[in-house]
């Protein structure tokens, strides 16, 4: 027998006695549920069509009443409305019988009521004396309309004596197949506990011995052997094991020598390539390394990382222990500079964690690019920009000169025509000596020469002096320039020329994508060691995919060609505030804006006399 009829044999009866209660449960739920409904139906219907009778009743008394006293109205109109609610109950309830009795109340309230009818059309229209007419009030009329409200009361009686009468059947009802329930129940505890009596053991056994052989061959044991006692599944599963150990008795034979060779394959490999790589444990033992590591940078196997006496490689290994994640350094951030042979070359270090299947650390790859020639194309490029861009930056102003002078009408007057075609050619080459002065900017920042030694600046003061300078053009496009500069800001240690450029690229980005009727805010606020500023505009905002790339040289958001930039300004502005050791970040909505956010170090305040 197969393990799998062994289970379906133990679950079988108690999953049938689990159904069987299950549907006897629904059956008892759903029969109960529709009596109970169907009665209390109709009772209630019935008791609340009398009690709209009884209402009805109690209606033409006070009507009988007020005409008794006299009072001037009709009372024929008065008594109609009523006599209409009480006969339409009257007709319900003569078709709503449901309880023993109820049939013959149905048919005296029924009589009862034509009696009262024709007493009270006689009380109405009688033009008797007070003193009759009172009479007949109180000897005919009251009395009638008494029985006629006994009799309905009755009828209301009856009605909810059986509601409670077919409450307690139900109740009953649910008892008894309670019992039933809890008997079916423990027949099958009774059933499930002899069957895995019986057939428990022929399953349970066999495991345990697998188990058993199985933390044997995890101590070493490969030379276990498993006795199959059945065919089923556990005896394929014994027969599976021990041919699992049979192979691994194979490899271990054979994992030794193709361990040699795997290592020797990954050697002759990493000693083909020009970077230096090594393969180190997670507290820094060399364990794999390439010619170039050993040879250049001292890397060799079996010794530490911490002996090789790099100071660069050491840090960026142990800020990869520490943070766990891949480290690659930023254009030429952290560039080792060797000397090969009389020649100057330049490594730039990477670090990448090694994880296992439960993401601990087990290692780490250290590889150290070579740079040199990338570094001298860098160096040439920026050359020839450099030396581009100040060539034509001479006829250039020249041409910039030429078309102002023209446009002042100082040598004449212009016709419309040659005004539009000179505007135009004096906005290309304004657009063009800006484009020129930021790959300026650009190459003097990358070289180191941007930046002179920070000193103090008044932050309220160069804030002012770059607020001034935009503030004509965003009057005329109808855009609020709006400060919030704490009078007790601190100043800050920048380059003053540097600090009021990164304010003017911010404010002139802002300009370009605010629309007029809009606003851009300039704030600051101290905040510990540095000073953070914030400028938020109210613009088209930037969607979230291209945040990322916003600070890249270059780089301009697709669709919106209708600004016409060189896409160098917040890249300039980045290179500035990374040069003073600040950060600047940027957060932003489509057509909510951008906020563009930077800080500076604050200067330490000067003691007087110092």
């Amino acid at each position: 027998m197969s393990l799998k009829s062994k289970l379906i044999i133990t679950f079988l009866g108690p999953l049938t006695i689990l159904v069987i209660v299950g549907l006897m449960s629904v059956r008892t739920v759903t029969q109960s549920s529709m009596a109970i409904e169907r009665i209390l139906r109709e009772n209630y219907d019935s008791v609340a069509a009398c009690l709209k009778m009884k209402n009805s009743l109690e209606h033409l008394d006070r009507i009988a009443e007020f005409a008794f006293w006299g009072v001037p109205e009709d009372p024929r109109q008065k008594t109609k409305s009523s006599i209409i609610i009480f006969e339409k109950n009257l007709k319900f309830q003569q078709g709503n019988v449901t309880v023993p009795g109820e049939q013959e109340l149905t048919d005296r309230l029924t009589g009862l009521w034509k009696t009262y009818q024709g007493e009270l059309e006689k009380f109405i229209t009688s033009t008797a004396p007070e003193n009759a007419r009172r009479d007949l009030y109180r000897t005919y009329l009251l009395p009638r309309s008494q029985e006629v409200r006994n009799t309905a009361q009755r009828i209301i009686d009856i009605n909810l004596a059986n509601m409670v009468s077919a409450d307690g059947q139900a109740r009953q009802r649910a008892v008894e197949t309670t019992s039933r329930m809890i008997g079916l129940v423990a027949s099958g505890v009774v059933l499930t506990i002899i069957l895995i009596a019986v057939i428990g053991p022929t399953v349970v056994k066999p495991i345990t011995q697998l188990t058993r052989s199985v933390r044997e061959i995890q101590q070493g044991n490969l030379d276990l052997v498993v006795k199959v006692y059945s065919r089923d599944e556990i005896g394929e599963l014994a027969a599976a094991f021990n041919e699992m150990a049979a192979s691994l008795r194979r490899l271990r034979r054979t994992g030794r020598a193709r361990l040699r060779r795997t290592q020797r394959a990954i050697q002759l490999a990493l000693d083909t390539l020009s970077d230096a790589v090594a393969i180190c444990s997670p507290i820094g033992e060399i364990e794999l390394s390439n010619n170039v590591a050993q040879r250049l940078f001292g890397l060799n196997p079996e010794s530490t990382v911490d002996a090789a006496g790099n100071e660069k490689i050491n840090e960026l290994f142990a800020r990869v222990s520490l943070e766990q994640r891949p480290l690659h350094p930023k254009g030429y951030d952290g560039v080792i500079q060797i000397f090969q042979n009389g020649d100057e070359h330049f490594y730039i270090p990477q670090a990448v964690p090694i994880f296992d299947e439960d993401r601990s650390l087990i290692g780490i790859t250290l590889v150290l690019t070579d740079v040199t020639t990338i570094r001298k194309h860098d160096e040439i490029k920026s050359d020839l920009i450099s030396t581009v861009s100040h060539e034509l930056k001479t006829p250039l102003t020249s041409i910039r000169l030429a078309t102002h002078v023209l446009l002042s009408e100082k040598l004449g007057a212009l016709t419309p025509k040659q005004t539009e075609i000179l505007s135009a050619a004096r906005d290309d080459s304004d657009r063009l000596y800006h484009i020129i002065e930021n790959l300026l900017d650009i190459g003097r920042i990358e070289s180191g020469y941007s930046t002179r030694e920070p000193t103090l600046v008044n932050t309220e003061q160069i804030v002012l002096q770059a607020v001034e300078e935009m503030r004509s053009a965003y009057v005329d496009r109808g855009i609020a320039l709006v400060l919030d500069i704490p009078g007790d800001i601190p100043p800050v240690l920048a380059d003053s020329t540097r600090f009021k450029s990164v304010f003017s690229n911010l404010l002139s980005n802002s300009l370009k994508y605010t629309s007029p009727g809009g606003q851009v805010t300039i704030s600051a606020q101290h905040d510990g060691p540095m000073v953070r500023f914030c400028v938020e505009d109210t613009g088209l905002g930037i969607p979230q995919e291209y945040l990322p790339h916003i600070f890249e040289k270059f780089f301009r958001v697709p669709g919106r060609e209708q600004h016409r930039t060189s896409g160098l300004g917040l890249a300039i502005v980045k290179e500035i505030i990374e040069a003073h050791g600040g950060k600047i970040a940027v957060t932003s909505e489509p057509g909510k804006g951008a906020q563009f956010v930077f800080t500076l170090r604050a200067a330490e305040p000067v003691e007087p006399g110092a």
